[in-house]
């Protein structure tokens, strides 16, 4: 088999105004982490086995990702000028749908799809999904939902019938299956980092110190 290319995908064709997650910023990403083998090489199967525990199925059998960020003195106003921009950008392309930025009720819900987010020989792998955002006084709350592997733009593939949900016996299935659900995580964790900078954004430097 001809070696799986994971990385060089995404935001050529999730577009250079999003900005989420490019190839560059994928291949500096630290898979050893998660398969637990200091080798520098993606093992994605090991590494799909490692992230079950944290990205795990929802009631509805999508694969779902909840994390609550902290805005310490902050009201919801702010944070939600804090991440508007961001986020406007961020899912402004044409694979992407902004459906609800209020910010009366601090709720912003986007859906994507991340194309071309695992090659193989005869397979193109892509990912459908949501992200939402509500927000409170002094903290944000972000779900990040994989609704389904799209193959080759028409065969869609359900994430509870592939590894590590299921056990899959074909090896190029279990394979892509794997790459997709790390693919997808890092995804989520790279937003969450995103998200979290554009809500708290570094204080300004002050270069007009006139006690000099």
């Amino acid at each position: 088999m001809k070696k799986l290319l994971l990385g060089l995908f995404v935001l050529s064709t999730m577009s250079v105004s999003a900005q989420i997650l490019t190839g560059d910023s994928f291949a500096k990403y630290d898979i050893d982490k998660y398969d637990g083998k200091p080798d520098h090489k993606h093992q994605y199967v090991e590494a799909a086995t490692s992230l079950k525990s944290r990205f795990e199925l929802d009631k509805n059998d999508q694969m779902t990702y909840t994390t609550v960020i902290d805005c310490p003195n902050m009201d919801k106003d702010k944070i939600y000028d804090n991440i508007n921009g961001w986020f406007t950008k961020a899912f402004a392309d044409k694979s992407s749908s902004i459906q609800t930025n209020d910010k009366a009720s601090g709720t912003l819900v986007a859906t994507t799809t991340l194309k071309s987010i695992v090659t193989f020989p005869h397979q193109i792998v892509s990912v459908s999904l949501s992200v939402k955002i509500n927000i409170k006084d002094g903290k944000l709350r972000l779900v990040q939902t994989i609704n389904e592997y799209i193959i080759n733009s028409s065969s869609k593939w359900a994430v509870k019938k592939c590894y590590p949900f299921y056990d899959e016996q074909d090896a190029l299935r279990k394979k892509i299956g794997s790459s997709a659900y790390v693919a997808s995580c890092v995804f989520a964790e790279i937003v969450e980092k995103q998200l979290n900078e554009a809500a708290k954004p570094k204080a300004p430097v002050n270069d007009n110190d006139d006690d000099w």
